[in-house]
């Protein structure tokens, strides 16, 4: 996605900022700081390069990285339940956006309690909004 940030902090209003998610803790939610090509990075608990100064900001809107999702707008991420924990505690609640590979589209991730379902989806085949039952 960096091409695609970099195009949009060229070419958006001057109103658009680029965040990053920063894990201040395990069991927390994510935090965010703003992110250009010259941010100063370090590498994350997981190895992630995250921001390494700035204020923490509120996204209006999060491109959530998927390993699988289904047409209800459920995904599966890395496992460590950061950005369903984030998702339940932004208020007022972010534009979800997941993002990745048709390949990654299945029936059901047979979601659970926990997951929060996504606003959107895009893959290499288009963008869809999730059906709502």
């Amino acid at each position: 996605l960096r091409p695609l940030l970099c195009s949009w902090i060229e070419s958006a209003n001057p109103e658009f900022v680029a965040l990053l998610p920063v894990v201040l803790s395990v069991g927390a939610p994510l935090a965010f700081r703003a992110w250009t090509p010259d941010s100063p990075m370090v590498n994350d608990r997981y190895g992630i390069p995250t921001p390494a100064e700035g204020e923490f900001l509120t996204p209006e809107a999060l491109l959530l990285p998927v390993n699988a999702f289904d047409p209800a707008g459920y995904r599966i991420g890395y496992g460590g339940g950061f950005f369903d924990r984030t998702l339940a505690a932004l208020q007022p609640a972010p534009l979800s956006i997941g993002v990745g590979f048709e390949l990654a589209r299945v029936v059901s991730i047979r979601p659970e309690p926990h997951d929060v379902r996504l606003d959107a989806m895009v893959s290499e085949a288009g963008a869809f909004i999730p059906t709502r039952s």
